[in-house]
């Protein structure tokens, strides 16, 4: 299909680590003249939702500037509007983007979102009062995202992780209640992940086969090794991309997923820390428009 956007909403992170601000003037430039643009920025304060529900319904196209945290803000923010949904990759790890293939560079951008593209129907999921495309948690992800350096992220990447995956290792498990529309488990983990999306920091990392974010399903993973040998054990299963042959890893699929845990854990969506358990998560089948290669 070719464009025929002239109302475009950008929402950016102008501390995501390549620049929101230098993406969005190179964004500019690239598009055709006559283009009406809005830009709200995320931070030092979180989009008011009101706000930008309001500037949606004056918009044609939303395009999200940053990381994946990024992207599932802005379609938070703008309510029901369904605005279809461009990406600026400007974050660590931008594993929505990878995975779509969507390119880097604003001018590529540019003449996809006003040329010549297709819209690719997504699902998404509601964690409390926030959006997903890819993937929650709580335990090891969660305490790794809630303790990583900001700084340090936008001048390195995802490599800032590291260190704080060291140190979360060592702290321990949590005692998990996890409910579903059809069943109840009661486990001991470090990490219990709802995915919607499979990759983790590239598309060919996955966390576990046959994950796909358009199946109106959400996969339930969680790792019930709870001593260093075993962990590692399934650490090495993750690097190999055998998760599903461990015998510490339980998986199932659900559209209403509810975690409690004791102690409670920070939960985490599309790498952003949202707040502690418990979490409610529930599917949206083909809830996101995003515009793709045609």
């Amino acid at each position: 299909m070719t464009s025929d956007f002239a109302r475009a909403l950008v929402v950016a992170n102008p501390v995501a680590r390549r620049n929101a601000h230098r993406l969005i003037e190179a964004l500019k430039r690239s598009s055709p003249s006559a283009i009406h643009w809005t830009v709200i920025e995320t931070q030092p304060t979180a989009l008011q939702r009101g706000e930008l529900e309001t500037e949606a319904r004056n918009a044609d196209v939303l395009i999200a500037v940053g990381g994946d945290g990024t992207v599932t803000e802005a379609l938070t923010g703008i309510g029901d509007a369904h605005l279809p949904l461009a990406i600026l990759p400007g974050g660590s790890t931008n594993v929505i983007a990878q995975e779509l293939g969507v390119p880097n560079e604003p001018a590529e951008v540019s003449r996809l979102v006003f040329g010549e593209h297709s819209i690719r129907l997504m699902d998404a999921a509601l964690c409390n009062d926030r959006l997903f495309l890819h993937m929650a948690g709580a335990g090891f992800d969660s305490r790794i995202f809630d303790s990583t350096d900001a700084n340090l992220k936008r001048r390195i990447g995802w490599v800032a992780y590291l260190p704080s995956a060291a140190q979360s290792l060592r702290l321990p498990p949590s005692r998990f209640l996890v409910e579903t529309e059809s069943a109840r488990f009661e486990l001991t983990s470090p990490m219990v992940l709802v995915a919607n999306g499979a990759g983790i920091i590239r598309p060919n990392l996955y966390v576990y086969p046959g994950i796909l974010p358009d199946d109106g399903w959400l996969d339930l993973i969680a790792v019930t090794a709870t001593t260093p040998r075993a962990i590692a054990g399934v650490l090495a299963r993750f690097a190999s991309r055998g998760m599903q042959r461990s015998p510490h890893v339980l998986h199932a699929r659900a559209r209403r997923i509810r975690i409690e845990a004791e102690p409670r854990m920070p939960v985490q969506v599309d790498g952003d820390v949202i707040g502690s358990t418990p979490a409610d998560i529930r599917m949206s089948p083909h809830q996101v428009r995003i515009i793709v290669s045609a």
